[in-house]
């Protein structure tokens, strides 16, 4: 599955280098790899948590977009810090539920 999706990742880009434009731009792919990272670790690695994740950081990344076109205040880098504080608020969410979610669904001798 790695090799598989390395190849879809590197079909993109051969589709916007040969088809768009002409030549390797540097910084095309702008903090993909932060993103995609992100996605995995909200997602869970689970395929319909990555898709939940990464409607959220599409959303996320394009109401930002719209938005720097409102207001011209705005600029990329707020909702960089948005995206950060989401992921770490996740984070801390889980380990601030997980003791009474497990008293829940687990007896006290599993």
């Amino acid at each position: 599955t790695m090799a598989i999706s390395g190849a879809l990742a590197g079909l993109m880009a051969v589709n916007e280098i040969l088809g768009v434009q002409h030549r390797l731009v540097l910084g095309f792919v702008g903090g993909a790899g932060f993103v995609g990272i992100a996605v995995a670790l909200m997602g869970r690695s689970h395929p319909v948590g990555i898709v939940l994740a990464a409607l959220l950081f599409g959303l996320l990344y394009q109401g930002g977009s719209e938005l720097s076109f409102a207001k011209p205040e705005i600029n990329r880098d707020m909702i960089v810090v948005i995206q950060g504080l989401v992921i770490l608020f996740m984070g801390a969410l889980e380990y601030a539920f997980r003791p009474a979610l497990s008293a829940l669904f687990f007896k006290p001798g599993d």
